[in-house]
């Protein structure tokens, strides 16, 4: 990597390829932000010496730091918070705020920046808020700094580099979101009931011939047993076995009405691996065996 990890970090700031170098601290910074859901603006690394400090002052985008050890002081918004090893803390754009190291143990920190039309939600997922801008990472340091080293990494101006550098964005809000641990279960349903009944349906759709359970759905989905069951009810006025077992049913008929394909086989072809539990299942719901809806198919 050509960027010093203790004292590097990139700034994008625009069209022009320039480095800035400071004592402890170069980076690269670019003209213009992109008006994206989610942009980089600045990333790297900061091993910082006993007491040294930064502000009061405010920025116009978000920058978020991931403390990999040592000690440090925050004050914003009247409070001081005392931080160290394994926390983040975020500071929002346009809000004064003043930081600094502690003498015996001062920390050592990776941060990124970024600003965005979505950045207040995908924080708001991360766990973050107005009130909340501190959060422990409950995941090893290292799988967030790994994604500030991407960004680094990517540093030449290149539509490639950009790509990547948006990917290792993504992929560190993704990683805060996961290791989030939210405080009541609404959080973790992210999208509308009939978004995750379309990803429901399209599953079964496509993969009704396997021997899927319910909980296979589930998981799929991402969602729990008993809210997959809650929205089929709301939406479709049946459960997700109901659903599934007619889906198979109904596929069947078809197969029975215009091929010769033994019982055996159409059982397979609709997620049935025993035909006696298929003819079963069957007959229960149609009112007669395969054979003999076969039989009357004319």
């Amino acid at each position: 990597m050509s960027t010093n990890k203790n004292m590097g970090g990139l700034g994008i700031h625009g069209s022009s390829d320039i480095y800035h170098y400071e004592k402890g601290v170069h980076y690269l910074q670019l003209a213009d932000w992109p008006s994206e859901s989610l942009c980089l603006t600045r990333c790297g690394y900061h091993d910082c010496p006993p007491d040294h400090s930064w502000g009061p002052k405010a920025r116009p985008q978000y920058h978020m730091h991931f403390i990999i050890d040592g000690k440090g002081t925050l004050e914003i918004n009247g409070k001081t918070y005392h931080l160290g090893k394994g926390q983040i803390f975020l500071l929002p754009p346009n809000v004064t705020s003043c930081y600094y190291a502690d003498h015996n143990d001062p920390w050592h920190y990776a941060f990124a920046c970024f600003v965005g039309t979505q950045a207040e939600r995908y924080l708001k997922k991360a766990g973050f808020s107005d009130e909340v801008i501190i959060r422990h990472c409950n995941l090893p340091i290292e799988t967030f700094t790994s994604c500030i080293d991407e960004m680094l990494d990517a540093h030449q101006l290149t539509i490639t580099n950009e790509l990547k550098r948006s990917a290792a964005l993504y992929k560190l809000f993704a990683l805060l979101t996961e290791s989030n641990t939210p405080q009541n279960s609404e959080q973790q349903y992210d999208y509308s009931s009939q978004s995750y009944l379309d990803h429901a349906l399209q599953f079964i759709h496509f993969n009704f011939e396997k021997n899927i359970q319910i909980p296979d759905i589930a998981n799929y989905v991402g969602i729990t047993r008993s809210y997959l069951f809650q929205i089929f009810k709301q939406n479709l006025n049946t459960s997700p076995k109901d659903y599934l077992l007619h889906y198979r049913m109904e596929h069947a008929k078809y197969l029975l009405e215009t091929t010769d394909e033994p019982i055996k086989g159409i059982a397979s072809s609709v997620g049935y691996n025993d035909p006696l539990t298929f003819s079963k299942m069957f007959s229960n719901l149609v009112g007669i065996s395969p054979s003999e809806y076969r039989k009357n198919r004319n």
